[in-house]
């Protein structure tokens, strides 16, 4: 997906709230509809992993202290949680490295351990996790979640939607603005409509039941969600 100036976005909601587009007459409005983007923004990667902002990532482990030897640097941005972690792969395995149970005590794991096992660590910056057993050698591939930097200004670019982004801002202005009841219904509808379209297109590829066993969907085809033959 391309990305967005949020700028951009701005001028769309003052457009699709019938205001008066123009620098010079849109100063107090222009700030409060920016606010509302990094707001929608900010609300919408809590909901889902978006494809825009998702990569993945192969570093190597220390080998002492099971912590990376690497920063996670990506094209975007850095990764400095470890809620940004979608998953995680010790590096030639499909087996994925599971989260670190508080039930378990992690020094009674060995090297060479059939399972490893991820926890959030903050002990360096752009590092956010740790592997058990610390002896752990080689590397580790993650895939996970990058930012836009906050806070946005007019030149900040977003890799989400552009028209769901333009319609969760028009109705949080809607919103706050209070006047036209039928309004803030419209955006609120028109949100989360392009919202689930956006969601439904993610899961239009195909998808294999069991990644052990690849099969070519060239010949088996697959099934595709949210259609039927009768409709």
């Amino acid at each position: 997906m391309a990305g967005t100036k949020v700028g951009d976005i701005v001028s769309d909601v003052i457009v699709e709230l019938s205001q008066v587009p123009g620098i010079a007459t849109q100063l107090y409005a222009s700030g409060r509809i920016t606010q509302f983007v990094q707001d929608a923004y900010q609300l919408e990667m809590i909901d889902n992993w978006w494809p825009g902002y998702m990569t993945y990532f192969t570093v190597p482990l220390d080998g002492t202290t099971g912590r990376l030897a690497q920063d996670l640097k990506g094209p975007i941005s850095t990764v400095d949680t470890f809620e940004d972690i979608k998953i995680a792969w010790p590096e030639g395995s499909d087996r994925r490295v599971r989260i670190l149970p508080s039930t378990l005590n992690p020094s009674l794991l060995t090297a060479g351990a059939a399972m490893l096992y991820m926890a959030p660590d903050y002990l360096v910056p752009n590092r956010p996790l740790r592997v058990w057993p610390n002896a752990t050698t080689g590397n580790i591939v993650l895939f996970a979640q990058q930012h836009t930097s906050l806070p946005l200004d007019p030149t900040s670019v977003l890799y989400l939607d552009r028209l769901l982004m333009t319609y969760d801002a028009a109705w949080m202005y809607c919103v706050d603005d209070g006047t036209v009841p039928a309004q803030v219904q419209k955006y609120q509808m028109l949100a989360a409509k392009r919202r689930k379209q956006i969601i439904t297109s993610q899961n239009q590829q195909p998808s294999e039941l069991d990644s052990r066993f690849p099969e070519d969907v060239s010949a088996y085809g697959w099934f595709t969600l949210d259609q039927t033959p009768l409709a």
